[in-house]
């Protein structure tokens, strides 16, 4: 009679169940890992995107230094009543002269509403930019310009060259040339544009100024050389008032807001519009 076998017992490796142990704990560390990640971490990360996004605010709402820039040059020629009659013909306040005399416009036959105008602080009380100070991105002045800064930028014959968004919201208007083709640069409120226009009128340039006034939720503008007035309509420019009534200027060019990294990146010869030499006077015209 046979006797069964004794089963023979396989040891157990040590290694195999420190690998286990170890397996578990790392299931556990990272279960509460994710745990504290639910608990904490969301907030946490939400926090630091919140000061992330406050810094770069922060950075991007300090002010650039632009060159020879007088926002506005007085409140105080502003009067109580724009308007008025004079021998019968409708008038809209236009200036206050250096004599203390009151300057006003003609507007009987004007191709808007005089009465719809708003401001009336006087013509070049926001004086726009007559003699641009250009640079390139490298230079002295052009590199105080941050890359996620909004600018316009325009290809002109003479090469690319951009204007900075909120210098354009204060100015509104920049009398440059591109070549010796004499252009302004005019802000379109409604749009949040630049258009460029050939300021050539009759074989003569001109310049432009701001009235003080805006309509028609544009600022109108006034040209130097015949005291008209004009106002941006449809992307063209149209003298509303004046000895060129009715005179239209066909855009050259249009841009919409675009980063300044972004720009630089694919424009490597462009230049940027950095201030204004008011070391000279304003243009008559």
């Amino acid at each position: 009679m046979t006797e069964p076998s004794a089963q023979v017992a396989v040891p157990r490796r040590p290694g195999s169940r420190l690998a286990r142990h170890l397996g578990l704990y790392a299931l556990v560390i990272t279960a509460a890992a994710v745990g504290l990640w639910f608990a904490f971490g969301k907030v946490l990360w939400a926090e630091y995107g919140k000061l992330v996004r406050e810094s770069r605010l922060s950075e991007d709402t300090v002010p650039v230094g632009y060159i020879g820039l007088n926002y506005r040059r007085s409140y105080n020629d502003r009067p109580l009543h724009f308007h008025g009659v004079v021998e019968g013909r409708k008038t809209l306040f236009a200036a206050k002269t250096e004599s203390g005399t009151i300057d006003v416009y003609d507007v009987t036959d004007a191709a808007f509403d005089p009465q719809t105008v708003q401001g009336g602080f006087g013509r070049d009380s926001i004086p726009g930019i007559d003699y641009p100070i250009i640079d390139p991105p490298g230079g002295k002045d052009g590199r105080i310009l941050r890359d996620r800064q909004s600018v316009f930028g325009l290809n002109l014959k003479e090469g690319p060259r951009t204007y900075p968004h909120d210098l354009m919201t204060k100015i509104e208007v920049v009398n440059d040339k591109d070549g010796a083709t004499p252009i302004v640069i005019v802000y379109d409120r409604k749009a949040q544009a630049v258009v460029a226009f050939e300021r050539v009128f009759g074989g003569a340039a001109t310049t432009f100024g701001t009235t003080g006034y805006s309509c028609q939720q544009q600022s109108l503008l006034y040209d130097r050389k015949t005291k008209s007035l004009w106002l941006l309509q449809n992307d063209n420019l149209v003298c509303v008032n004046g000895p060129l009534k009715g005179s239209v200027a066909k855009p050259r060019d249009k841009a919409s807001p675009t980063l300044w990294g972004d720009w630089k990146r694919t424009h490597s010869t462009t230049t940027v519009l950095v201030g204004n030499d008011r070391a000279k006077p304003i243009p008559t015209e």
